[in-house]
């Protein structure tokens, strides 16, 4: 049985956090959307990639419905497409690089899927991951445990 999943995600309006190469500007953008009241929003409403074009870390968060607040962050439009899904451990670069090559091995035999690039995808996407665990896992078990979604379409 595999682990990897095929999901979509509809294009959406998110905040963007901008650059997050300082701690600061990262805590900063994580303590306005943790604030926001999400007990009845969908998840996962957050994703992080590492923008190639620019050469930084980015953060997404999805809005719910009528909330106006966006702290001072840009609304921009996210793509949304397939993507090709596995867990791994946060942090853990070595678990993650595997996770990566695990989902491009998957899509690659799969026969009915590739993975995106610049060339058959007239959308910007990137490799983002998704931390999936509450606080309260981190403190139990030493780590979280992240989604890995990795840009595929369909052949």
């Amino acid at each position: 049985m595999e682990r990897i999943r095929v999901i979509e995600i509809p294009p959406l309006k998110v905040v963007n956090s901008g650059n997050l190469s300082a701690m600061e500007d990262f805590e900063a953008f994580d303590q306005w959307w943790s604030s926001i009241n999400i007990k009845h929003y969908i998840t996962p409403r957050d994703f992080m990639w590492y923008n190639d074009k620019q050469r930084y870390l980015e953060w997404f968060f999805a809005l719910p419905e009528g909330h106006e607040d966006t702290g001072g962050y840009e609304v921009v439009d996210f793509p949304g497409g397939l993507y090709a899904v596995a867990a791994s451990k946060d942090a853990e670069e070595e678990a993650i690089e595997e996770t990566k090559a695990s989902i491009r091995s998957w899509v690659e035999a799969s026969g009915c899927f590739e993975l995106s690039t610049n060339e058959n995808d007239p959308a910007e996407r990137y490799v983002m991951t998704h931390v999936t665990t509450p606080k309260i896992f981190k403190e139990k078990m030493g780590y979280h445990l992240s989604d890995i979604f990795v840009p595929i379409i369909a052949k």
